[in-house]
């Protein structure tokens, strides 16, 4: 073997010792940083929720009344559709039950909003689909305020889905309901564009 194919790196006991040493003083230095910017971090939040909680109010969430998305998978993947709502912070305490316990109303019976007949045609916008009655109606009372034809489609006796959809229309030209489309949008109401 000649000395251009073979070189070999020979360390003495002290260089390796203070390879160590090096080694072992970069990890703590490294994890002392570590833990300072945590404690900034936690600091910071603890003293943001001391500020917030004598004025936030606790709200819990029902599934029931969040709305069903019904996305394609490329929206997904390009964040083109709506974003899924988070929850409100919890501060960790169980809710007070009320003082009183009262009996819940009687239910009504859902009863089916007619769509509108003054204009006819084949376009529709849908706004949500909800598994809750009370959802879909706070939805359609909005859209009312907004002069907007709204309607919610109750899901049949046998239709396996049982979702409240929200609709706006009948429109006679796509063009119409994609005029009344931006419009809603422009209000935080997204809406999708469908045919009869």
């Amino acid at each position: 073997m000649t000395d251009r194919e073979f070189r070999e790196i020979q360390l003495s006991g002290k260089q390796l010792v203070f390879l160590f040493i090096s080694a072992v003083v970069v990890a703590v230095v490294i994890f002392l940083l570590g833990v300072a910017v945590g404690r900034d971090v936690r600091s910071a939040a603890d003293t943001q929720s001391a500020s917030t909680e004598g004025t936030e109010t606790v709200v819990p969430v029902d599934p029931a009344a969040q709305p069903v998305q019904d996305l394609a998978y490329h929206d997904l993947l390009t964040g083109s559709g709506a974003p899924a709502p988070t929850p409100p912070p919890t501060t960790g305490e169980p809710p007070t039950p009320p003082a009183e316990t009262q009996p819940p109303p009687p239910a009504t019976p859902p009863v089916q909003a007619p769509a509108p007949t003054a204009v006819t045609g084949d376009w529709f916008l849908q706004i949500g689909a909800y598994s809750a009655r009370p959802a879909a109606d706070g939805v359609m009372a909005r859209l009312k305020k907004l002069d907007v034809p709204a309607f919610v489609l109750v899901p049949t006796a046998g239709s396996p889905d049982r979702l409240f959809r929200v609709r706006v229309g009948p429109y006679a030209t796509r063009a119409d309901a994609d005029r009344v489309r931006v419009r809603l949008e422009r209000e935080g109401l997204p809406a999708r564009i469908q045919q009869r």
